[in-house]
Protein backbone atom coordinates (compact mmCIF):
# COMPACT_ATOMS: atom_id res chain seq x y z
CA UNK A 1 0.00 0.00 0.00
CA UNK A 2 1.25 3.01 -1.00
CA UNK A 3 1.56 6.19 1.82
CA UNK A 4 0.06 9.35 1.14
CA UNK A 5 -2.46 8.41 -1.91
CA UNK A 6 -4.54 11.82 -2.58
CA UNK A 7 -7.84 9.70 -1.66
CA UNK A 8 -6.57 8.69 1.61
CA UNK A 9 -6.79 9.81 5.00
CA UNK A 10 -5.38 9.05 8.86
CA UNK A 11 -8.29 6.02 9.05
CA UNK A 12 -7.20 4.30 5.37
CA UNK A 13 -4.71 2.04 6.48
CA UNK A 14 -5.93 1.33 9.76
CA UNK A 15 -9.95 0.50 9.07
CA UNK A 16 -7.71 -1.89 5.94
CA UNK A 17 -5.59 -3.38 8.83
CA UNK A 18 -8.51 -4.02 10.94
CA UNK A 19 -10.64 -6.03 8.45
CA UNK A 20 -8.03 -7.91 7.35
CA UNK A 21 -6.86 -8.78 10.37
CA UNK A 22 -10.74 -9.88 11.62
CA UNK A 23 -11.66 -11.10 8.49
CA UNK A 24 -15.17 -10.68 9.26
CA UNK A 25 -17.69 -7.83 8.49
CA UNK A 26 -17.92 -5.27 10.84
CA UNK A 27 -20.55 -1.98 10.74
CA UNK A 28 -18.60 1.48 10.80
CA UNK A 29 -19.65 1.92 14.28
CA UNK A 30 -17.54 -1.23 15.59
CA UNK A 31 -14.99 0.21 13.25
CA UNK A 32 -14.51 2.98 15.02
CA UNK A 33 -14.32 1.38 18.31
CA UNK A 34 -12.11 -1.05 17.50
CA UNK A 35 -9.93 1.44 16.32
CA UNK A 36 -10.52 3.78 19.39
CA UNK A 37 -9.20 0.47 21.62
CA UNK A 38 -6.43 -0.26 19.55
CA UNK A 39 -5.09 3.24 18.94
CA UNK A 40 -3.31 6.05 20.98
CA UNK A 41 -4.56 8.57 18.95
CA UNK A 42 -8.02 6.79 16.70
CA UNK A 43 -9.36 8.83 13.65
CA UNK A 44 -13.08 10.57 14.21
CA UNK A 45 -16.08 8.44 13.05
CA UNK A 46 -16.24 10.97 10.34
CA UNK A 47 -13.24 9.69 9.24
CA UNK A 48 -13.59 6.36 9.54
CA UNK A 49 -16.98 7.03 7.02
CA UNK A 50 -15.07 9.26 4.51
CA UNK A 51 -12.38 6.27 4.64
CA UNK A 52 -14.92 3.35 3.94
CA UNK A 53 -16.32 5.71 0.88
CA UNK A 54 -13.60 5.52 -0.55
CA UNK A 55 -12.05 1.97 0.11
CA UNK A 56 -15.84 1.23 -1.33
CA UNK A 57 -15.67 3.04 -4.42
CA UNK A 58 -12.22 1.47 -5.19
CA UNK A 59 -13.82 -1.96 -4.15
CA UNK A 60 -11.07 -2.71 -1.47
CA UNK A 61 -13.72 -3.23 0.73
CA UNK A 62 -17.19 -4.37 -0.15
CA UNK A 63 -20.76 -4.44 2.01
CA UNK A 64 -21.75 -8.53 1.92
CA UNK A 65 -25.79 -7.52 2.67
CA UNK A 66 -26.22 -4.79 0.65
CA UNK A 67 -29.43 -4.08 2.50
CA UNK A 68 -26.96 -3.88 5.79
CA UNK A 69 -23.97 -1.50 6.70
CA UNK A 70 -21.10 -3.57 7.17
CA UNK A 71 -18.06 -3.99 5.39
CA UNK A 72 -15.25 -6.42 4.47
CA UNK A 73 -12.11 -6.47 3.03
CA UNK A 74 -12.02 -7.88 -0.75
CA UNK A 75 -9.16 -9.82 -2.11
CA UNK A 76 -8.27 -6.49 -3.90
CA UNK A 77 -8.24 -4.57 -0.56
CA UNK A 78 -6.07 -7.84 0.72
CA UNK A 79 -3.63 -7.64 -2.31
CA UNK A 80 -3.76 -3.61 -2.03
CA UNK A 81 -2.97 -3.51 1.77
CA UNK A 82 0.03 -5.81 0.97
CA UNK A 83 1.58 -3.27 -1.60
CA UNK A 84 0.91 -5.84 -4.23
CA UNK A 85 -1.06 -3.49 -6.29
CA UNK A 86 -1.79 0.37 -6.72
CA UNK A 87 -5.10 1.49 -6.03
Amino acid sequence: MTENEDWQNSATRPVLKLLDESDVAISPGGITLNLELEMQRPPSRSTVTRALKELLERDLIEKPAKEKTYYRITDAGRAYFAGEIDS
